[in-house]
């Protein structure tokens, strides 16, 4: 038997008969309760974040601020070595310097240390920055007097006029760590080593300037060079002036890693 083939049909109704809801959008500043909420937390953590943002600014604000407060009363809590590894009349002004250095920033906290606690060495100084015991090491290098004598007197008693000027090498070494605090090593530490070298180089180059004067006079009736000492002397305008040369040595830079790139060209890098 042959039964006829059926079809369902759904007649869809028109979306455009039903009712559109009206939906208001919700903005920061609505009434209901959950917005309230949500206002009240992200208040609450805006006021959070701006207060320990403001703390951390306050306190590097503080660090270096107060770093330059009042410094009159705070160098003399800065550590620096003073070696005299001469012994001789060079080293009795050399530590003059340092002793009558002028007041205020200029006055450090100075320790003088003898040559033997570095086994009269002068390169095991370098391990006393190292270490942090003191922020600048200062040391006179031993031999200092003798070898200014010998040259105040091969130019005096040279017999004929000499004509190479006078070359002072560095018979002072200051060793420092600007990696540790650069501000406080170029505002504080190394002005004071260097006025305190400059005030030694003004009483011994005094010295130095008498005991030369004192030495031609008591030769000039009997002197059979006396041209040739009067042109060599002017050769020691160097020595006269400033007996003492200082060389800074920074055993940690404190410059960027960038600088160093860019202004040391034949430095490995890595």
């Amino acid at each position: 038997m042959f039964f006829p083939k059926r079809y369902n049909y759904i007649v869809a109704e028109d979306p455009a008969s039903y009712a559109t809801p009206s939906i208001e959008p919700e903005h920061i500043f609505s009434s209901r309760k959950d917005i309230v909420e949500a206002r009240k937390k992200l208040l609450k953590q805006w006021i959070f974040t701006i207060l320990q943002l403001w703390i951390v600014t306050f306190l590097i604000s503080t660090l270096y601020l107060g770093s330059g407060h009042n410094p009159n009363r705070y160098t003399t809590n800065l550590d620096v070595a003073i070696v005299n590894f001469d012994g001789g009349q060079a080293g009795n002004y050399f530590l003059n310097g340092f002793e009558q250095s002028p007041p205020g920033n200029y006055t450090l906290h100075w320790r003088y240390k003898s040559p033997s606690d570095f086994d009269n060495n002068v390169d095991n100084t370098q391990n006393y920055v190292e270490g942090g015991k003191v922020w600048a090491i200062v040391s006179l290098l031993p031999n200092t007097t003798l070898l200014i004598n010998e040259t105040l007197s091969a130019f005096i008693n040279a017999t004929t006029a000499l004509t190479s000027p006078f070359i002072s090498t560095s018979n002072i070494i200051v060793q420092y760590e600007s990696g540790r605090n650069a501000f406080t090593i170029n505002n504080f530490v190394l002005p004071a080593i260097r006025a305190a070298i400059e005030t030694a180089n003004t009483q011994y180059g005094q010295v130095l300037r008498t005991e030369l004067i004192n030495e031609l006079y008591s030769s000039s009736t009997s002197s059979n060079n006396r041209n040739e000492q009067l042109v060599n002397t002017f050769q020691l305008g160097s020595l006269l002036v400033n007996p003492f040369s200082a060389h800074y040595q920074d055993l940690h830079p404190g410059s960027p890693y960038v600088g160093l790139l860019l202004f040391c060209p034949n430095q490995s890098r890595i």
